[in-house]
């Protein structure tokens, strides 16, 4: 099957067409887990971020550097953190991959709202990784994989438990971190 390709197109867009199959199968996998819209909104961001990306590269020079694989993988690691094409967010996001929207059950205290100061998201980081250290290494890697913005499948899956697990072992962190957040800090 031949692919038209639009002959009032820009250089770039043949190659990126080129690639799409493969950047679109990437996709469905590294999403698998979603269902029905969601999926639908996130297959469509990832594409067009993966679009975006490759334009980067082609406007370097660099096209010859664009594998299907990466391009999939980035897009969906931005989309996952929250990262939205056209988004004040994509561009101002005061706490990066930190910030989660959907499936953040816990950790919506580390999420800057727009009104935030710097010296308060400062003092959240500041926090967070001090809370960080108190806990075990095992939890430690889980909390900062959650942080990240990995959903409880896909952590599920990085540490070889089940989702249910990683369902409780969210809202322990969640309730550990709400009361090292609410201890006074002695003079």
């Amino acid at each position: 099957m031949s692919v038209f390709v639009d002959p009032c197109a820009p250089a770039w867009h043949a190659g990126f067409v080129a690639l799409m199959p493969q950047i679109e199968r990437q996709v469905r996998k590294l999403l698998r887990g979603l269902k029905g819209e969601a999926l639908d909104d996130a297959r469509s961001e990832a594409v067009a971020q993966a679009a975006i990306n490759y334009h980067r590269l082609a406007v370097q020079g660099r096209e010859s550097d664009a594998y299907a694989t990466p391009l999939a993988i980035y897009a969906v690691r931005l989309g996952r953190a929250g990262r939205r094409l056209g988004s004040r967010l994509a561009n101002q996001d005061a706490l990066g991959p930190e910030r989660r929207e959907d499936e953040s059950a816990g950790w919506t205290e580390l999420v800057a709202d727009r009104h935030a100061t710097p010296a308060e998201i400062a003092a959240v980081r500041i926090d967070f990784r001090a809370w960080l250290e108190l806990l075990p290494e095992p939890k430690r890697r889980i909390a900062q994989t959650l942080a990240e913005g990995e959903t409880t499948r896909g952590a599920a899956e990085l540490f070889g438990v089940s989702a249910g697990r990683i369902s409780q072992l969210r809202r322990e962190l969640a309730d550990n971190w709400r009361a090292f957040s609410a201890t006074p800090v002695s003079a």
